[in-house]
């Protein structure tokens, strides 16, 4: 099975108000070109870890990748090649792009490199919220890099957010317009999550009208030919997300940088999870060290495993299935049946001729099944 490899940059041209990913202004932190040093250090230290050297997916996240000049990116894509790992023209190979960072210098650059997917941050086109969200572009930075990308033809995604404090169901029809207008293939809606002390949390719409806003997110697009293949990702029939899918099937992949986490499937009985620490000197530290301190590595428990496994299979539309459940956790089957039984009672899943899915009513209380398969040591006996 081909690898999927995620590279974290964190720079950043403001710290957006709701964000709590692992990012830095970019003048609070090292040159870039000390950053992809470092990254291509960690890459040479601990390639020889994966026994997979054929890459499914490669994604560039933050941050704002997009800040950096093209050519440090694609000295990562060089060294990965430079240690082993292939990439071909069916490996899917995505950069995330904020608005007014694109320049057409650096797209031809990003071309040439094999990168075929671009993921745009846009979030929404009223610039009253933009502002009020901490943005630093504009609903017309959005457009002028959309239109870009869609003169050259290209695949691109981009970001949706929703229920935002003083947002109307009418200001979120006006962004499905354009949303309608610039047609991606991709969108990924996310409804702003923020704890309630949070300044973002005052004037927010209320639960039921979030709902409703959602349900609209989900006509329109539906209308426009993008289908929801997982609780907040939409695609035209083709062009899902394949490195997110990685992530919700249980594939191994691998996260280089700052604070990236890495998950080796077939590690162990159950597979390890190991991650990166989040402070650059901690993380300048470590990258010439092939492993990773103990207290950052983690072997996972049966219970553990079977706890990731249903919640990422129930996220995408396909579901968990039943075949790949009874190979992996043979031994706890009996208790799963169960819980998954009750659940289809309640009306949050339904049972497929291949497994079990949410239904429209489990999407809405995903926390409720979330919490209802969420496995302790002592319950597999």
């Amino acid at each position: 099975m081909r690898l999927s490899v995620y590279v974290h940059i964190p720079y950043c041209l403001q710290r957006c108000r709701y964000c709590d990913f692992t990012t830095f202004e970019q003048s609070e932190i090292m040159p870039p070109q000390k950053y992809v040093d470092m990254v291509c250090a960690e890459i040479r230290s601990r390639q020889s870890f994966w026994p997979e050297r054929e890459l499914a997916t490669l994604y560039f996240g933050g941050g704002t990748p997009s800040l950096l000049s093209s050519d440090l990116i694609v000295a990562i894509c060089q060294e990965l090649a430079n240690v082993g790992f292939q990439r071909d023209e069916t490996c899917e190979t995505t950069i995330e792009i904020n608005p007014a960072t694109l320049t057409e210098e650096k797209l031809t650059g990003y071309l040439r490199a094999g990168f075929n997917r671009f993921s745009v941050g846009a979030q929404t086109f009223n610039d009253a919220l933009l502002k009020m969200c901490g943005r630093k572009h504009n609903a017309s930075d959005t457009r002028d890099t959309l239109r870009l990308l869609k003169r050259y033809q290209l695949n691109y995604s981009f970001d949706l957010l929703f229920a935002l404090p003083g947002q109307t169901l009418q200001d979120l029809k006006l962004d499905l317009e354009d949303v309608a207008e610039f047609a991606p293939n991709h969108l990924s809606a996310y409804c702003l999550t923020v704890p309630e002390s949070h300044p973002m949390s005052l004037g927010r719409p209320p639960e039921d009208e979030q709902v409703t806003m959602f349900d609209c997110i989900e006509d329109s697009l539906a209308r426009n030919g993008l289908l929801k293949y997982e609780i907040s990702n939409f695609a035209r029939p083709g062009f899902e997300s394949r490195h997110n899918l990685a992530y919700w099937r249980d594939i191994s992949y691998w996260g280089i940088g700052l604070s990236s986490h890495s998950y080796a499937r077939d590690f162990g009985n159950y597979g390890m999870r190991f991650w990166n620490p989040k402070a650059l000197p901690e993380y300048g530290g470590q990258i010439l060290q092939p492993d990773l301190p103990p207290a950052q590595r983690e072997a996972l428990a049966e219970h553990e495993s079977l706890t990731d496994f249903c919640h990422m299979s129930l996220r995408i539309k396909l579901g968990l299935f039943e075949g790949a459940l009874r190979a992996k956790f043979p031994r706890s089957i009996a208790t799963v049946l169960p819980r998954l039984e009750k659940l289809v009672e309640q009306g949050l899943i339904a049972a497929i001729p291949t497994g079990w899915t949410l239904t429209q009513r489990g999407e809405l209380l995903s926390n409720l099944v979330f919490g209802e398969l969420t496995f302790l040591a002592d319950a597999l006996g």
